[in-house]
């Protein structure tokens, strides 16, 4: 299980409102991090804003770390 990361610091203040789940996945997704860094603060986000995020959400942002990418030729 992954464990939160407070966003604080890492994401705008702008995206720390509830309705910003897309805008903050994008953030994520172009973060240069660890899948599992970048999983901790889709979930730290949630918690801090009081909304839920599914499984397939928290596997987006998690397969976009820079440690789950295939190696290019």
């Amino acid at each position: 299980m992954t464990v939160a990361i407070s966003p604080t610091g890492i994401l705008p203040e702008e995206l720390m409102r509830p309705r910003k789940l897309r805008e903050v996945m994008e953030f994520l997704v172009s973060f240069p991090a660890t899948g599992d860094t970048k999983e901790g603060l889709l979930i730290g986000w949630a918690r801090a804003v009081g909304v839920k995020v599914n499984s397939s959400q928290r596997a987006r942002v998690r397969e976009s770390g820079n440690d789950r990418q295939a190696p290019t030729r």
